[in-house]
């Protein structure tokens, strides 16, 4: 899966069609074989202030300002201002289609149940044509007018708005009114218009389509260019044209997926026809209900009871998915690619390994190329490229040399090694490849080095055809050297092979600065704090990822800092400012929090630590993860480091989920440092300016006598952990 957003589609020349996605976020594009557009719609927004109305699309932006709205109505009716408690919200919905009227009443209900005043709350419906639901028959139309009305609604007919303006605390909503210009103060604005094309389609794709700008398809959802298909609101059937409906894209998919599967096959296509009738169900906001089809209509609480249960199966169908289980037999590659793979697998049945294993020198050349090539765009941009600056590789990726040959660094400077190498976690490579680099670059990071240069070793998944492996390693390299490329890192070269999943790694060559020992890992005294700059559950989160068991939202937000390197952080440890204050540092990485905070505790010192558990900062996505009981495969074994938490058991008890959290694997974890406690909190604000939010102060460092149950907040907020040894036989 790629979290990105598409902006143009290209098409290869051939007797079948092929191409590549273009994506916004700087990937390399995204090749494909049969593709289907399901894009859905837009609003049609008005001609300027775009910026200050609240659109329903995307869902996840109107949420939000949603529960602003509410949050502002909630403050002003407990308000002990009179001015603020004797406000009358007002909210704007424009469209009156079924979308519009079901949102206007529904937010009508909400607001006069939060205030229990109906005259504080007023609700005005824009309409642009002389009635509402055009698409619906009369007797349809008639029951909302009249339940309009009865709840006090503003209905505006014959409405075009033009533009929003905006103030401190108001919009103004400016519509032609049957040709007179008119204006309205409001608190929201929401628009809930007809659907309109997205821009890009009609600009950046080889597709036919309306003059709207919708796709045009045939009855088998299949476009003027063979082998890409359409369905829902984005798509405008040539034959049966059909409103934007849910219904209609509902009905398309198990038809759409037989006929991408046909035409992979080489198979006729299965033509479809749309119904031409649907039944509507449109709530009123109070548990009400109107029925519509064709020429019929009917109301009645009955019918949201339907509608209730209509919805909420249908979306539990997202929310409560079945079970993923985890096969732990390494599967028959080519036997899961069905009948077409294994002819092709037949002429090489067994995979060789050694050297036979390494992907071919023609698609290594092509990958590289590729790499290269984006990696010199991007230095143009800066007008400078990292070879220049740090001076280190007279030859590199470009030359196709046997080894890479190095400069050595700079006088008084002591180079630093470091490896690091793991099998992916997430199906889109390109992120895998930024996120594998991030994490192998920051023990560099950690030790207050400068990453000069970076081998690569790549494993791509065995594949049927040539073409997959090259943009498998195309997108992951071009990830990784994005990444590397921030930190004037060198991608100096690498190794590439076939193997069961795609996994990659380097081995990372930099210098510490001029008379500069470095940061340890092993250091502090008593009084110290205890800093750490970005939140734990990458771990647990995945897991239940793997099992579809996390929302995702959380698995964004985890990917989003995990994408984040640690070499802005290491700047300001090394910062003038800060390194006389920094005491011993290290990565979170595999070990866990805890485990990791263990190495640096000098226990012959008599050093430990008590960490506040309210402040660690944990993935909302991990917590979820943990109480559904799903940890990484890890987590046991890092688990044995509990024998070290002093008050393990008591911590256990009163936060079951976050204790265990404290040893589960990262990937791409935050810096943990011990520092100075009077430069703590200059050092958390300056990581917060420098993008890492997440940067909090978590513990101390302390006494490993001072016992253990007292101090910070009671024994379900703190926990004391000392160093402990084993001695064997």
């Amino acid at each position: 899966m790629i979290h990105a957003s598409a902006k143009g589609v290209t098409v290869n020349d051939g007797v079948r069609t092929s191409g590549h996605v273009h994506l916004d976020d700087g990937r390399p594009p995204v090749r494909f074989d049969c593709l289907s557009v399901d894009i859905g719609s837009s609003p049609q927004y008005c001609s300027t202030g775009a910026a200050n109305i609240t659109p329903v699309k995307p869902i996840d932006g109107f949420a939000r300002r949603w529960e602003d709205l509410v949050d502002r109505v909630k403050a002003t009716t407990s308000s002990s201002d009179q001015s603020s408690s004797d406000h009358t919200h007002k909210v704007a919905v424009v469209g009156g289609g079924a979308g519009g009227i079901e949102l206007t009443l529904a937010i009508n209900e909400r607001l006069t149940n939060l205030t229990g005043d109906k005259s504080k709350v007023q609700i005005t419906l824009l309409n642009k044509g002389s009635s509402l639901l055009k698409q619906h028959n009369p007797r349809v139309r008639a029951i909302f007018d009249r339940i309009l009305t009865s709840r006090g609604i503003t209905v505006i007919k014959n409405a075009t708005a033009t533009s929003v303006s905006s103030s401190i605390n108001t919009k103004t909503l400016h519509y032609n009114n049957l040709e007179t210009e008119a204006s309205d103060d409001f608190d929201e604005i929401i628009w809930c218009t007809n659907a309109s094309a997205q821009e890009w389609i009609k600009k950046s794709t080889p597709l036919e389509t309306t003059a709207e700008g919708f796709i045009m398809v045939d009855d088998s959802f299949q476009t003027n260019v063979p082998g890409i298909f359409a369905a829902g609101d984005c798509c405008h059937n040539r034959s049966s044209p059909r409103p934007k409906a849910g219904v209609f894209a509902v009905r398309a998919g198990p038809v759409l997926r037989d006929n991408m599967i046909n035409y992979l096959m080489g198979k006729p296509m299965i033509e479809y026809q749309l119904q031409s009738e649907f039944l509507g169900l449109i709530s009123t906001g109070n548990k009400y209900a109107v029925a519509s089809r064709g020429d019929f209509a009917l109301e009645g609480a009955f019918l949201w009871k339907l509608k209730d249960e209509i919805d909420v199966k249908w979306m539990n169908g997202y929310k409560q998915l079945p079970e993923m289980q985890v096969d732990l037999q390494v599967p028959e590659i080519a036997q899961t690619k069905g009948a077409a793979a294994m002819a092709a697998f037949a002429e090489a049945p067994m995979r060789c390994g050694g050297c036979g294993a390494k992907v071919g020198a023609s698609t290594l050349s092509r990958v590289l190329k590729v790499v290269r090539e984006r990696r010199h765009k991007q230095e143009q941009k800066l007008g400078s490229s990292s070879a220049e600056k740090n001076k280190a590789i007279p030859t590199s990726l470009s030359s196709m040399d046997d080894c890479a040959v190095c400069l050595p660094p700079p006088p008084n400077c002591m180079t630093v090694h470091t490896i690091d190498f793991f099998r992916s976690f997430i199906s889109d490579p390109f992120v895998f490849g930024r996120v594998s680099a991030v994490h192998s670059l920051s023990d560099c990071h950690a030790m207050g080095a400068i990453p000069q240069t970076a081998l690569a070793l790549a494993v791509a998944p065995y594949a049927v055809s040539e073409s997959i492996t090259e943009d498998t390693l195309i997108a992951m390299l071009s990830g990784a050297s994005d990444a590397l490329f921030e930190e004037d890192c060198a991608l100096a070269g690498g190794h590439t092979c076939e193997g069961a999943e795609l996994s990659l790694g380097f081995a990372v060559n930099g210098y510490l600065p001029a008379n500069f020992k470095g940061f340890l890992k092993n250091g502090g005294k008593v009084g110290n704090k205890i800093v750490l700059t970005k939140r734990v559950g990458t771990g647990a989160l995945f897991a239940a990822e793997m099992r579809g068991k996390v929302d995702g939202k959380f698995r964004s937000e985890a990917i989003s800092e995990m994408c984040k390197s640690n070499g802005k952080a290491a700047k300001v440890i090394t910062d003038p400012e800060f390194v006389s204050s920094v005491n011993a540092v290290t990565d979170v990485t595999g070990f866990g929090l805890v485990g990791h905070l263990l190495e640096m505790l000098d226990w012959e010192a008599g050093i430990g630590a008590r960490l506040a558990l309210s402040e660690i900062p944990f993935f909302e996505g991990a917590v979820s993860a943990a109480k559904q009981n799903i940890y990484s495969s890890l987590q046991k074994s890092n688990e044995n480091s509990r024998r070290a938490v002093k008050n393990h058991s008591a911590i256990a008890q009163a936060h079951p989920e976050k204790s265990r959290l404290l040893y589960d694997p990262q990937t791409a974890g935050g810096l943990l440092i011990i520092m100075e406690a009077g430069a703590a909190e200059a050092l958390v604000s300056r990581m917060k300016d420098d993008g890492y939010d997440s940067c909090t102060v978590i513990g101390e460092i302390i006494r490993l006598d001072t016992g253990g149950e007292g101090g910070g907040g009671g024994a379900e907020e703190s926990c004391v952990m000392r160093k402990l040894v084993e001695i064997g036989e």
